[in-house]
């Protein structure tokens, strides 16, 4: 979108927090494959019940759709709901913001699943599920996924092309009518997956998806503006409420029932997450706001979306060749993942930032490739010390995912 300096006021051009809600997202989901490798009986709880919750890593998609929905509309919201250079720009961008580390980590994934953490897999299973997975398909088309964070990727690529669509019901009609509309639409569409065979498949395009991100650009409407101040209260105490009635319904249900509505789970969730940006955008949970904000958070958020798409083999690797040979108990398995593995995986990702991400963070063109080792002159520039901030409404969503 646009390349404006930073600023942590409400309503700014950069909204700070945005990079620690992602960067906690981001890492909610390491946390949940972590687990997993110390307890694969998903998505029955078998661990101590104090980590159970690391169990819905799932609800980390919901966040990162809301949060992807959000940052992009913010730029829109300031010229009249309009893109800036229009759908083609715009589509431009997205894609040398999130194709070129996407299929780096693709090609690396590839080689550490299909050839180290599953040898048995065949030459033909492998190319076929690259092939899907690098035109960004794998949710619509079955395949050997070489990374299991890679089927929300596509999900959150194909939502980009809806997205101008939305905007242009909302300048047509009214943004609160756009956004009814799609909610609606992807409900309608739930309906008709469950009619059975073949169209059963509609849900595995993860629609409710795209009911959050336009609920994510709702909240940025509902933020600002006349209404913003008389909205944040209710606005809290719904989200609140939303989220606690949620808790209450996975210890009393447990996580088998959760897992199997997902769907509806995911839409209230994402709601709730919704309802609270939108309050904390008009100035809301300030305390909230400013440890999002804060310089340790923000950091993390910006090499959020490497962390996504790369700790997946990263963990397996660390379980499967170190932690499997010692045959721990499974949560001293897990105790070890967190107290080695994570430093040592957020260094890895953040290497990986630095290659093959933070180029495209600065320039959107052919020219990002001379940043990246093996495609030209190496220049240090981007890549020394921590990267220059780049706007909240820039950095993907990454949906970034869960098993």
């Amino acid at each position: 979108m646009d390349d404006s300096p930073a600023s942590s006021t409400p309503n700014a051009r950069r909204v700070d927090w945005l990079d620690g809600l992602r960067g906690a997202a981001a890492l909610f989901v390491v946390f949940h494959h972590m687990w997993l490798a110390s307890w694969p009986a998903f998505p029955r709880n078998v661990g101590p019940w104090w980590v159970g919750w690391l169990l819905y890593g799932h609800l980390a998609v919901a966040v990162f759709i809301v949060v992807s929905g959000f940052s992009l509309a913010l730029a829109p919201m300031r010229h009249g709901g309009t893109l800036n250079g229009g759908a083609g720009r715009f589509l431009r961008r997205r894609a040398w913001r999130i194709l070129p580390p996407y299929w780096v980590a693709l090609v690396l994934s590839t080689i550490i699943t299909g050839f180290i953490l599953d040898p048995n897999t065949g030459t033909g299973v492998l190319a076929r599920g690259f092939v899907v997975h690098g035109l960004l398909i794998q949710d619509a088309v079955g395949s050997f996924a070489p990374n299991g964070a890679f089927w929300s990727i596509a999900v959150e690529w194909q939502i980009y092309f809806l997205f101008p669509l939305i905007l242009i019901l909302g300048r047509r009609t009214s943004l609160r009518t756009a956004v009814i509309s799609t909610v609606t639409l992807v409900i309608l569409a739930h309906f008709i997956a469950t009619l059975g065979s073949p169209m059963n498949k509609v849900d595995h395009l993860s629609p409710q998806f795209l009911a959050l991100f336009a609920l994510g650009v709702l909240a940025v409407n509902l933020g600002h503006g006349e209404l913003a101040d008389r909205l944040r209260r209710p606005l809290v105490a719904i989200g609140l409420a939303t989220l606690a009635a949620l808790a209450a319904v996975a210890i009393a249900e447990g996580s088998v029932w959760i897992v199997d509505r997902y769907f509806w789970v995911d839409l209230i969730f994402g709601a709730a997450v919704a309802c609270l940006m939108a309050a904390m955008y008009s100035g809301g949970a300030p305390r909230a706001r400013a440890v999002l904000a804060s310089r340790v958070a923000r950091h993390i958020g910006l090499f959020s979306f490497s962390i996504y798409l790369v700790h997946g083999p990263l963990v397996g690797l660390l379980h499967q060749e170190v932690l499997v040979p010692l045959h721990l108990a499974p949560l001293a398995t897990f105790g070890l993942l967190l107290a080695v593995g994570l430093p040592t995986i957020l260094v890895l990702c953040y290497g990986f930032h630095l290659m093959f991400e933070a180029p495209f963070l600065h320039r959107r063109d052919l020219g990002a490739l001379r940043d990246i080792p093996f495609f030209g002159r190496l220049s240090l520039r981007p890549t020394v010390g921590v990267p220059a901030p780049v706007p909240a409404a820039d950095v993907v969503g990454a949906t970034e995912a869960t098993t």
